[in-house]
C-alpha cells in the first residue's frame, strides 16, 4: 500500500511540472553610469521585493542574481519563472504576474553605491539608468 502511495505521488508531481512552463518571462537591461558614462564590468545585484522594500538591498548577500556589465555599460537580466515571476502559462490558462524589482551595486566596502527600482510584469523588456554615486565619509 505504501508503493501504490508513493507512486501515486510521483505521478502527481510530474504531471502537476509538465502542466507549467518554466521559462523566461521578462527581461531587464540595467546601464550602469557613472559621471555620465558607461561603466563596463560593474556587477549589478538583482532582489525582488519581497515586502520589506529597498531595505533589502542594504546586503548583496541577499540578492537573488547577478550580472556583469557588458562593455556598453549594459547588465542583461533574463527574469524566468518559478523565481522572479510567476508562470504565464498553468495548465493551458495565461497569467500574468507583476513584482518589483531593486537593481544595485556596491563599492569596494560592499556599501550600497546606487539603486533602481523597477516594476516588471510578464511580457516585459525594460531599460532602466543605474547611476553610481561616490559615497563620502559621514554619508549614509
Amino acid at each position: 500500500m505504501k508503493k501504490f502511495y508513493f507512486l501515486l505521488a510521483a505521478f502527481v508531481a510530474v504531471t502537476m511540472t509538465s502542466c507549467v512552463k518554466f521559462k523566461t518571462e521578462a527581461t531587464v537591461d540595467v546601464k550602469v553610469l557613472k559621471d555620465g558614462q558607461p561603466v563596463p564590468g560593474a556587477v549589478v545585484f538583482k532582489f525582488k521585493d519581497n515586502g520589506l522594500g529597498a531595505g533589502i538591498t542594504l546586503s548583496k548577500s541577499s540578492a537573488s542574481g547577478s550580472a556583469t556589465a557588458d562593455g556598453g555599460g549594459i547588465a542583461h537580466f533574463e527574469l524566468k519563472s518559478p523565481d522572479d515571476l510567476d508562470p504565464s502559462d498553468v495548465a493551458g490558462v495565461e497569467l500574468n504576474d507583476e513584482a518589483t524589482f531593486f537593481f544595485c551595486t556596491y563599492n569596494a566596502d560592499d556599501v550600497r553605491n546606487s539603486l533602481v527600482t523597477v516594476g516588471v510584469k510578464t511580457g516585459d523588456n525594460k531599460n532602466v539608468e543605474l547611476v553610481i554615486e561616490e559615497i563620502n565619509d559621514g554619508d549614509e
